[in-house]
């Protein structure tokens, strides 16, 4: 991705299939050795949360947030409102039941 060109911000969806090659890939971002951005953080989650949602959407909520901000300027991210609003729908989507959810919400 050049410079010039904005990052893809996408709603996750929790339906359909996702690609083995790409959960593998997201797995492989998260257990790599070196230091992960935000943004590499809410792909990787982006995938896995459709195939392992219990596991990954609180995951992927605090990634969201995090990205939100630009912590290296200590700004909001351009498409702040946006990734406030995937976080919003990743976090109605935990199970009430679980005693975090009320915490990401």
């Amino acid at each position: 991705m050049g410079l010039s060109e904005t990052p893809r911000i996408s709603v996750m969806h929790l339906s359909g299939k996702v690609d083995q090659d790409d959960i593998l890939r997201a797995r492989n971002v998260l257990l790599a050795s070196g230091r992960r951005t935000p943004r590499e953080e809410v792909d990787a989650y982006r995938v896995l949360a459709q195939v392992s949602p219990v596991s990954y959407l609180p995951r992927l909520v605090k990634a969201l947030q995090r990205l939100s901000y630009d912590t290296s300027a200590g700004e909001r991210h351009p498409a702040c409102l946006a990734l406030r609003e995937e976080a919003v729908a990743a976090a109605r989507a935990i199970d009430p039941a679980e005693p975090a959810r009320g915490n990401l919400l």
